[in-house]
């Protein structure tokens, strides 16, 4: 695909900066329920500087007022399609914490302020669209459609529901990395096709309707009926879904109350040239100057001057969904590329020196792949135990940061840091980038995900057992000490994940008090839609069927957060009484008195 000229404006928001660029209309109208930020991290930039390369008038309708239609008239009608998106986060995730509570700031929207987007972004935005111009196809994307493509449950409304393709009643939902599919989408339509007769692109969905039919060969999941008469089937969904879910997996259809959806096999994932492309568009790297008076998107700040490496990960964590939008292919881009980005920071008059993080979904999986030529159904190359065909050298890695290093002293004042996670176990199979990650690539914490530490919820989460995080501790100790630093893991816990009993909780938080840490980095269990784990909380069943204790309710799981944080007096309050009934009369009194030693060390 040929990119155009490229340009370093802003994607136009309103009528007057598309009549700026002399358009009477614009192909593609984005909808997104974030603040507009032009960065690779925001999928509405990514996907409408993408396009905007190849030729298409983008335009981008940034948190519109949804209460009426007039926003969605304020454009213009779309050439093409609208493309509709609620942002760079699940809405659920984004609006509501893990207990449920109400969130008191959206770091995605202007000045940090709530109340900017609906509940239900994509399907207000998509009713509004198609009453502003009913003719004009709705195509649905981002990290919200992609996961809800099915049947899914929701924690807020607790509750399962239909696939918001159906709730929404669009015409197309492309799910995973959208590049290929939504320029396939604008192709086909500029050929003159209709948007019904679009049922063959990898990477989307659509909706059995107008005479439309089902792939041959076509793998049925249990409806939404089914599942919710028998939650078991939840996780026979699940199960049957994860085989089929890569590139040359078979298409699903699945009934949806009154209709059937169908679910393309993922497109295949990019390659290093697509990669180049994508991340040597012209970003601004700023949010729109709309946002500068309420201060600006928080959001930005953390990642501004971060660079992606890679997308994919082969890990297949039970709670995690990037197996479902990423993969577990990883695509790479070159060591030029990423270097060329560093250099582009360089003439940034709000860089500061600081490159917050190289890396991708896993950091530590830069350039390592499948030795394997025909398909496989596995969602982790690691767990159990690493597949024999999963290349796991770390010399593409190495190579990178080396060739950072270099760069790094070239140009004097400058720091670059691995912020995103590194996978620990993998790491145990290099020396040599432990030193080299603990030498020049940590800023005094490395965060680390153990996760848990009793084996039993480890292996329903698809993690090592804990005396693998042991092991990398000490290495990454001993190597932090070789490089004359005193350097430190900030590990990260998740508490109430399904089969995680109060016992497994208690074993914890006598490892953490036996250690005297204090982990800030604990995240209550949120069931997002397509992961495994989410199966095991809804069929209260782990993979082959066998019931597991699943904590639910706000006591079980505050009960399990508090023994997690045990260390903040009001946990304590709350904890000290179920110790002592359970026994641990004196793990009470340690945790009493490592409270009293430390407010006596900060007063003094």
């Amino acid at each position: 695909m040929a990119l155009r000229k490229k340009t370093t404006d802003f994607l136009p928001t309103t009528a007057e900066e598309m009549r700026q660029r002399g358009w009477e209309s614009a192909d593609i109208i984005i909808v997104t329920g974030d603040a507009y930020v032009d960065h690779p991290a925001w999928g509405a930039a990514l996907i409408g500087r993408w396009l905007e390369g190849l030729g298409y008038k983008v335009a981008v309708l940034t948190q519109p007022d949804w209460k009426s239609v007039d926003a969605f008239r304020s454009l213009g009608k779309p050439n093409l399609f609208w493309a509709i998106t609620s942002g760079c986060i699940d809405s659920r995730l984004n609006d509501y914490a893990s207990m449920g509570h109400k969130r008191k700031e959206d770091v995605y929207s202007s000045g940090g302020k709530i109340g900017l987007r609906p509940a239900k972004p994509l399907l207000v935005y998509s009713a509004r669209a198609k009453e502003a111009y009913k003719d004009v196809p709705i195509v649905l994307g981002g990290l919200e459609a992609s996961l809800r493509r099915l049947v899914h449950y929701d924690y807020i409304e607790d509750k399962i529901k239909r696939s918001v393709l159906a709730d929404c009643k669009a015409d197309l939902l492309v799910h995973g990395m959208g590049e290929k599919a939504v320029v396939q989408i604008a192709q086909r339509l500029v050929a003159g096709e209709s948007v019904d007769s679009i049922t063959n692109i990898a990477g989307t969905a659509y909706r059995l309707i107008r005479g439309k039919k089902s792939p041959p060969d076509v793998v049925e999941l249990p409806s939404l009926d089914e599942q919710i008469a028998d939650t078991s089937k939840f996780m026979t969904a699940q199960l049957a879904y994860q085989k089929e879910a890569h590139p040359a997996g078979k298409a699903v259809v699945q009934t949806q109350g009154g209709e059937s959806i169908v679910v393309l096999p993922p497109a295949e994932p990019a390659d290093t040239k697509l990669m180049d492309e994508l991340y040597s568009l012209p970003f601004t790297r700023k949010w729109h100057p709309q946002y500068d008076k309420a201060g600006g998107v928080p959001a930005l700040e953390s990642v501004r001057f971060s660079i992606t490496s890679h997308r994919g990960c082969f890990g297949g964590c039970a709670f995690c969904s990037i197996y479902f939008h990423q993969g577990k292919q990883i695509s790479c881009r070159s060591v030029d590329s990423i270097l060329a980005e560093a250099d582009s920071f360089l003439t940034d008059k709000e860089f500061k020196g600081a490159i917050s993080d190289v890396g991708g979904p896993t950091a530590n999986m830069y350039g390592m792949k499948c030795s394997r030529k025909e398909p496989c159904e596995r969602t982790s190359c690691l767990f159990p135990k690493p597949c024999a065909n999963l290349d796991a050298d770390h010399t593409r890695v190495i190579e990178l940061m080396k060739r950072l290093l270099k760069w790094k002293n070239q140009h004097k004042g400058t720091n670059i840091f691995v912020a995103s996670g590194i996978r620990h176990d993998l790491a145990l199979a290099s020396d040599e980038y432990i030193e080299l990650l603990a030498a020049h690539f940590v800023g005094g914490h490395l965060k680390i995900a153990p996760e848990h530490y009793c084996s039993s919820v480890l292996k329903l989460m698809g993690k090592p057992d804990f005396g693998v995080f042991e092991e990398f501790e000490k290495r990454f100790t001993e190597a932090s000490r070789k490089a004359g630093k005193k350097q430190y893991l900030v590990p990260y816990f998740i508490s109430s994940h399904p089969g995680c009993s109060e016992q497994s909780a208690l074993e914890l938080t006598k490892y953490l008090v036996g250690r005297n840490w204090r982990v800030r980095q604990v995240q209550d269990f949120v069931p997002v839609p397509l992961t495994l784990s989410t199966a095991m909380y809804i069929s209260e069943r782990n993979t082959r069927g066998k019931q597991i204790s699943v904590p639910k309710s706000g006591s079980e799981k505050s009960l399990q957060l508090s023994l997690l944080q045990y260390y903040d007096p009001r946990n304590f309050k709350r904890i000290e009484p179920y110790l002592r009934k359970k026994g641990e009369g004196r793990l009470a009194s340690k945790i009493k008195s490592l409270q009293v030693r430390k407010k006596k060390a900060e007063s003094g």
